[in-house]
C-alpha cells in the first residue's frame, strides 16, 4: 500500500523490462495481503492504509475498534462452541458474524475496500511502467489465492480487464489444511487440540476447502510426501469456476503444485484440465 513500495515495484519491472528486452512478460507472485491466518486477515492499519480508508470517508479509529469488537466475538465464539464439534463451531461462527470476511458490506467492509484500492493501485502503477518500456507489449500476469480468500486479500478478480493478461490462481493445496488450522490457532488460542481440530474443520468447510464438513479435524494437517493432499475435488472445482466467473474475459490460469504421491499430483492436475483451464 505504501506509495514508495509501489513506485519502488513499477520502477523494478520496467528495468528488467529495458535489460531483458526477450522477456514476453511478468508474472507478480500474491500481490495482495495473504490471509494465512485469522489475525492477518484483519491487517492491516499502518498509515499508508489509513489514508486509503479515509480517502474513502471512513474514520481508521473507528474502523479499528469495530474491528476489535467483531474479532474479540469471533473467538470467544470458536472457544465456547468447540466442545460441541466442527458443526457447531460453524454455527457459532455464522452467528457471530463471519460471513462479513466475504461480504461487501458490514464490519470488514472497510478493511477489505482499502487492501482491494492497494492492490489495484500497485497492478495499474505496475501496468503504466510496463506500457512505458519501448518495444513489443510486456504481458502482465499476477497470481492471487483462490476464491473466495480473494475477497480478504484484497485482490480486486474481477477488475482485471485492461491491467492482467492471464490470472493465475494458486491450488498449493498442501497448505489448504494449514490455512484452516492456522486460522483456528488464533481463534481457539489455549484451548486443548481436540477444539483445534474442531475449529479447524469448521474454517475448512467455511472456506470450501474441503467437499463437505470434516467430522475429524486431526486429518488436517500439512501432508507427508507420499500422503494425498486432505482437500476436496469438488471445491478445487468450485474454485476454479468461481475465478473465472469473477475474472470475465480475463483468462485463469490454475497452478497446481506437484508436492506429493504421483497419482495424486495427477489427479489435482486433471481437475484444472476438466475445468478446461491451462494448467502450470
Amino acid at each position: 500500500a505504501a506509495p514508495q513500495v509501489v513506485a519502488y515495484t513499477a520502477a523494478l519491472v520496467a528495468e528488467l523490462a529495458q535489460r531483458y528486452p526477450g522477456v514476453a512478460g511478468f508474472r507478480l507472485d500474491w500481490p495482495e495481503a495473504p490471509p494465512y491466518d485469522f489475525e492477518s486477515a484483519l491487517f492491516d492499519f499502518h498509515p499508508s492504509m489509513q489514508a486509503l480508508m479515509r480517502e474513502a470517508g471512513r474514520d481508521p479509529a473507528e474502523v479499528a475498534r469495530g474491528v476489535i469488537a467483531w474479532s474479540d466475538g469471533l473467538r470467544r465464539a470458536a472457544r465456547e462452541s468447540a466442545p460441541r464439534g466442527p458443526a457447531a463451531v460453524r454455527r457459532a461462527l455464522l452467528e457471530a458474524g463471519m460471513g462479513a470476511f466475504l461480504s461487501t458490506d458490514g464490519i470488514y467492509a472497510p478493511v477489505r475496500e482499502a487492501k482491494r484500492e492497494a492492490v489495484s493501485r500497485l497492478l495499474r502503477a505496475v501496468r503504466r511502467a510496463l506500457d512505458s518500456v519501448p518495444g513489443p507489449r510486456r504481458r502482465l500476469e499476477p497470481q492471487a489465492f483462490p476464491p473466495p480468500f480473494h475477497r480478504i486479500s484484497g485482490f480486486p478478480l474481477d477488475a482485471l480487464d485492461g491491467l492482467a493478461d492471464r490470472v493465475g490462481v494458486k491450488l498449493y493445496t498442501m497448505h489448504w489444511p494449514m490455512l484452516a488450522r492456522y486460522w483456528a490457532r488464533d481463534l481457539a488460542g489455549d484451548a486443548p487440540a481436540r477444539d483445534h481440530d474442531a475449529v479447524t474443520a469448521a474454517i475448512a468447510g467455511f472456506f470450501e476447502l474441503t467437499d463437505g464438513l470434516v467430522a475429524d479435524g486431526a486429518a488436517l494437517r500439512y501432508p507427508e510426501p507420499n500422503e494425498a493432499h486432505p482437500v476436496g475435488s469438488a471445491a478445487q472445482q468450485r474454485k476454479l469456476e468461481a475465478a473465472r466467473e469473477e475474472a470475465g474475459r480475463v483468462p485463469v490460469v490454475a497452478f497446481a503444485h506437484a508436492y506429493g504421491p504421483v497419482d495424486d499430483v495427477l489427479r489435482r492436475v486433471g481437475i484444472a484440465r476438466e475445468s478446461g483451464l491451462p494448467v502450470w
